[in-house]
C-alpha cells in the first residue's frame, strides 16, 4: 500500500486527538507534519497537547509547528467540549518534553507545500485561520494542495452551535471564505454526515475489548468528550475529525455533491452559516464538495481497527 502524505491542521481537542492518533497508526497515511490552531483551547494548549499526543504515540519526528492565535477577523470564541484544557479527562497523559518549531505553522505548512515534489493532502480538523491566512501570504503554494479535507460547514441538520452553524465555520468565518474562494479541491466533512458517527453503547462495548494504554486513553477522551453532546443533544460524541481523516484512508465511506457554498459574514441568527446553492440559483461555480452520507459501519471498524493495532 501507498501512504498518502499529509499535513494535518488541527485544535487538538478530543476528536483531533483520536485523528491525530489515528494517522499515526494508519499504514495509508504519511505524517509529514503537525499545525496548530486556536480553536477548542486557546493555541498554547492546543499544540501542548499535539506535542503530548505524538510524543505518547511514539511520534516524537513528526514535526508541530504553532500557528493563529486568534482568528483572521475577530475574538476568539473557544469550543466548550473539551473542556478548559482542551484535552481534559486524560491527566495522565504526560507533559511533552519535546517542543514545537520555532516557524509560524503559516510557513510551515508553505515550505513543505513548496519542498514536495507531488501536490499534497491537508486535512483540517479545526478554524481555517491557518490556511486562510497562508493563501493571503502566500498564494503560489495553491497549486501544490492536491486537496484540503476540512471539517466543518453544515447544511441540512441540527448544529452544536446555533442552527445552522458549525463551530469551526463560526469560530473565523472570514477565513473559511478566503478558503471557499481560492479555487482550491475542497472536501466538506460536516455535521450531515458526521453526526451519523456517534459513540454509543455498541462503540463503547466494542471499546472495551481494546484493553491497552491507548484504548483505555481514547475511552476515557470519549466519556469527557461526550458530556456536551449528551446533555445538549440527547446523543453521544460525534467522531467529527475522526471522520475526516478516515476519508484519507478510505474516500469511499462517504457519498458528496458538488455546490457553491456561501459563508454568512453578518447574519443577526445565521452569523457563520454555511449555505449551499446545489443547483446553481446564484449563477456561482461550484466551489467544493460536500459529504452527504457516510457508512458508519465501516467507518467505525476502521477507526477501531487503528486502535487495536
Amino acid at each position: 500500500m501507498t501512504a498518502t502524505p499529509i499535513l494535518f491542521d488541527c485544535d487538538p481537542g478530543h476528536d483531533d486527538a483520536i485523528a491525530l492518533v489515528m494517522a499515526h497508526r494508519s499504514p495509508a497515511v504519511e505524517l509529514l507534519g503537525v499545525t496548530t490552531t486556536c480553536g477548542n483551547a486557546e493555541l498554547e494548549k492546543t499544540t501542548s497537547n499535539a506535542l503530548r499526543i505524538l510524543e505518547y504515540l511514539g511520534a516524537s519526528n513528526v514535526p508541530v509547528a504553532a500557528g493563529c492565535v486568534r482568528p483572521l477577523a475577530r475574538p476568539l470564541v473557544l469550543g466548550t467540549a473539551d473542556g478548559p484544557s482542551g484535552l481534559d479527562g486524560s491527566p495522565y497523559l504526560p507533559e511533552a518534553t519535546i517542543k514545537p518549531v520555532e516557524q509560524h505553522a503559516v510557513d510551515f505548512l508553505a515550505d513543505k507545500l513548496r519542498a514536495s515534489a507531488e501536490p499534497l493532502t491537508v486535512v483540517a480538523t479545526g478554524p481555517l485561520c491557518n490556511i486562510g491566512l497562508m493563501i493571503l501570504k502566500h498564494p503560489d503554494v495553491l497549486s501544490k494542495i492536491k486537496q484540503l479535507i476540512w471539517m466543518g460547514g453544515v447544511f441540512f441538520r441540527k448544529s452544536e452551535i446555533i442552527t445552522p452553524t458549525e463551530f469551526n465555520a463560526f469560530c473565523d468565518p472570514e477565513a473559511l471564505k478566503i478558503v471557499l474562494d481560492s479555487g482550491i479541491d475542497i472536501l466538506m466533512v460536516g455535521l450531515d454526515v458526521t453526526m451519523q458517527v456517534l459513540i454509543e453503547k455498541p462503540q463503547y462495548d466494542e471499546l472495551a475489548t481494546i484493553d491497552t494504554p491507548l484504548g483505555k486513553l481514547v475511552h476515557d477522551w470519549l466519556l469527557f468528550y461526550e458530556k456536551l453532546h449528551r446533555n445538549s443533544m440527547g446523543v453521544g460524541g460525534a467522531m467529527h475529525d475522526p471522520l475526516a481523516l478516515a476519508l484519507v484512508i478510505d474516500p469511499t465511506l462517504v457519498k458528496t455533491r458538488p455546490a457553491h457554498i456561501g459563508v454568512d459574514l453578518s447574519g443577526s441568527y445565521t452569523f457563520g452559516a454555511t449555505v449551499a446553492d446545489y443547483w446553481g440559483e446564484r449563477g456561482e461555480k461550484d466551489n467544493a464538495r460536500i459529504a452527504y452520507e457516510v457508512n458508519a459501519e465501516r467507518f467505525f471498524k476502521l477507526m477501531f481497527d487503528l486502535l487495536r493495532k
